[in-house]
């Protein structure tokens, strides 16, 4: 996956997992407790909760990628330097399309189109230095 130690993939994997855990059981307790309308500026707050957990998610990857050696460090600086770029062409190029009557799309989806252009740029870093 990112080309480094077992000892820090695991530590790293256990971590992640952590987060998205405690992440997913704030979501579901917030979607339910936002059902019982609760009020400015409560619903704000809570709507944000599972926010706490994430972010523990990018702390998580800078540990991981400070233990890889250089060349994967490199392999990720490209993948993450073609995601972005990337990603940003593409929900802009939507944001455009949407002024032409295309229908308006959740911010929801932005993370999704960053981690597909990372995994993309991913592929082709790790093709070029094979």
């Amino acid at each position: 996956m990112f080309g480094c130690q077992t000892k820090a993939l695991q530590k790293y994997t256990l971590h992640l997992l952590g987060a998205l855990s405690l992440y997913a059981i704030l979501l579901v307790v917030s979607i339910n407790w936002l059902h019982r309308d609760p009020g400015e500026p409560w619903k704000y707050l809570i709507a944000l909760l599972p926010m706490l957990p994430a972010l523990l998610m990018p702390w998580a990857v800078v540990r991981l990628f400070r233990e890889m050696d250089e060349l994967q460090q490199k392999i990720q600086l490209e993948s993450l330097a073609f995601g972005f770029a990337a990603a940003a062409v593409l929900t802009f190029t939507y944001g455009f399309l949407q002024n032409a009557g295309l229908p308006d799309l959740s911010w929801v989806w932005v993370w999704p189109v960053m981690s597909a252009s990372w995994i993309a740029g991913g592929v082709v870093a790790r093709w070029r230095y094979r």
